[in-house]
């Protein structure tokens, strides 16, 4: 009988991580990925301008582990957090392109990996070969206690992205966005691109602090931020008062949470905050929402399909 390391799926990818000021968070995230059944050809953790010691952390690790480099850039005062964090992959990614690899996974530096995270999801890559993007799904550690974050089953989160490498290359990578929703504004392309994107509920990792609080933010403002992100996705107003309706009832804390997203929205109307997706992405979001409407109240279960990809090539 073959022994459990004869039989993992071996598969090349690269992973990149953009840090900013996580000294106490990412010890745990590389001691996470150093456990991989499947470790990385190389990981690129770019240290965004950090002040703290996080810079010197990942060093340490890089005299031991061949695979990690530190890569350090400067921030620029007119990015916002989310634009420079995105600014910061993008710079990973060059310094591994001219490599042979498959995929490419984005890895947030307070996540803890399961051990067999990417031989799983690679699993899932091998089983569907028109998926381009993919993740497990979050849990969070909120006052000590885990919980699950609330997301569709079509939405990937950056924190720990997973691409096909010709997925991401085909879209252009990630667009940087002032108010966050850079992994939206993949999924969007990619789907365009005749792609699938998917998270798989039984994968399941951890989040070492809520969604959207990377910058300090306390959750009923990082939830009033999200609200705003999804103005700048072109969400229909239709759609967002039925999710927001349904966030009420199923993300914490109940009712507050979905109305600081609305009115993060409704904000996004008041200063016509600039949207960042082109044209055709903006007309492609909208007739997905109307299809999952449609299919969520039962006109048709059939309705709610992939809108007829355009051309991959």
């Amino acid at each position: 009988m073959s022994s459990p390391s004869e039989n993992v799926i071996k598969r090349e990818y690269v992973l990149i991580t953009p840090a900013y000021n996580e000294s106490k968070h990412i010890r745990q995230t590389i001691e996470s990925v150093i456990a991989q059944t499947i470790l990385p050809l190389r990981w690129i953790i770019v240290d965004d301008g950090s002040t703290d010691s996080t810079a010197e952390i990942v060093k340490q690790y890089a005299k031991n582990y061949r695979f990690i480099e530190c890569y350090s850039r400067g921030r620029k005062d007119e990015h916002t957090y989310y634009e420079s964090n995105v600014y910061a992959i993008l710079e990973g990614y060059d310094r591994v392109k001219d490599l042979d690899f498959e995929y490419l996974a984005i890895l947030d530096a307070d996540i803890i990996l399961c051990n067999d995270y990417f031989e799983e999801i690679f699993g899932r890559f091998d089983i569907n070969q028109d998926i381009g993007i993919a993740t497990g799904t979050l849990l969070e550690e909120v006052d000590g206690c885990l919980q699950e974050v609330v997301i569709d089953r079509y939405s990937t989160p950056k924190a720990f992205q997973v691409f096909r490498r010709d997925c991401y290359e085909q879209i252009g990578g990630y667009i940087p966005c002032k108010n966050g929703g850079e992994d939206s504004c993949a999924e969007i392309m990619a789907r365009m691109c005749g792609w699938q994107t998917w998270s798989f509920p039984e994968i399941k990792v951890i989040h070492q602090r809520p969604v959207g609080t990377g910058d300090g933010k306390v959750i009923l403002r990082a939830r009033f931020r999200q609200g705003l992100t999804d103005y700048c996705l072109a969400t229909h107003p239709i759609f967002m008062l039925a999710k927001c309706l349904r966030r009420c009832f199923i993300e914490k804390p109940y009712v507050r949470s979905g109305l600081a997203r609305l009115a993060g929205f409704l904000y996004g109307y008041i200063i016509r905050e600039q949207r960042q997706l082109p044209d055709s992405a903006r007309r492609y979001v909208r007739k997905e929402q109307f299809r999952r409407l449609f299919a969520y109240v039962g006109v048709g279960a059939q309705l709610w399909k992939p809108i007829q990809p355009e051309n991959r090539d």
